[in-house]
């Protein structure tokens, strides 16, 4: 069932403001919500179903150009990013990236779909169980584990769209830095993450010419609708974090993003047998 134009802009903005918000809210990249949204939204519109997962990681990606810079320069402004670390492994993230864009642009709009659910499903988990990497005493990285956590991050940003925080904020902890630090040094990765990855997107992508408005992968609607209102919810979820049941909403947080790993890898394993 196709949605006016009007709703789209409606719909937009308020996937923007909810993944703003939420990000703020957990300290999350805002890709987990912003991607599944504008699957299905896209899926609304009536877009091709073969480009949807393509279209809606490609777009995620352009997004977190403008919430990238946003979060890398106030953590920049604390004092948080390790600038040597962010040099040292830049490189391989964006070989990384460069890879999983090509594997996403080689896979189906379904194997996509599962791909991610089933990354959803394992960071519900991880939230429901509490796993936690603790820090430790601060060391230097092995150059080797270095090349081969970068190239990781930018795998897995590549492929789904989505900032590599998963990955990269648990290497630095065990790398010795706080908390803190480690969440700021990764959110430096997550701009030239978002730049690579656009270009990509814009670049290698396949048959789009029939949508109106996208570019490669890049649908510049949604990108145009989306990227402020996230600006704008990020200091909201931040205040509502001092305000809100912290425990309680982080519980509320994971199972939403399980029903939406449920919901996305089954839709998808469903498809991929007939």
């Amino acid at each position: 069932m196709a949605i006016d134009s009007a709703l789209n802009l409606l719909l937009f903005a308020g996937l923007g403001l909810i993944a703003g918000t939420l990000s703020g809210l957990f300290g999350i990249g805002g890709g987990m919500v912003i991607v599944p949204g504008l699957f299905y939204l896209f899926s609304l519109m009536d877009l091709p179903h073969t480009a949807l997962m393509h279209l809606a990681g490609g777009t995620s990606m352009c997004i977190m150009i403008f919430t990238a810079a946003s979060s890398t320069w106030f953590h920049h402004r604390r004092g948080d990013v390790h600038w040597h670390i962010f040099r040292a492994i830049m490189g391989f993230i964006g070989i990384g990236v460069i890879l999983g864009g090509l594997m996403a642009n080689h896979l189906s709009t379904d194997w996509l779909e599962l791909v991610f659910g089933l990354f959803l499903l394992f960071v519900s988990l991880k939230m429901l169980l509490d796993w936690r990497v603790m820090p430790r005493e601060a060391s230097t990285p092995r150059p080797w584990l270095t090349a081969l956590v970068g190239i990781a991050i930018g795998f897995k940003s590549g492929i789904l769209g989505i900032g590599g925080g998963a990955i990269s904020v648990p290497f630095l902890l065990l790398a010795g830095l706080p908390i803190s630090q480690a969440s700021g040094t990764s959110a430096s990765f997550t701009l030239p993450i978002a730049l690579i990855g656009t270009l990509a997107c814009l670049l290698t992508a396949g048959q789009t010419d029939a949508i109106p408005l996208a570019t490669g992968y890049v649908y510049w609607p949604a990108v145009g609708i989306v990227a402020p209102f996230t600006v704008l919810g990020a200091p909201l979820g931040t205040h509502l974090s001092h305000v809100l049941p912290g425990q309680q909403l982080k519980v509320a947080f994971a199972l939403f993003l399980l029903f939406l790993g449920l919901q996305l890898s089954g839709s998808s394993f469903g498809h991929l047998l007939v």
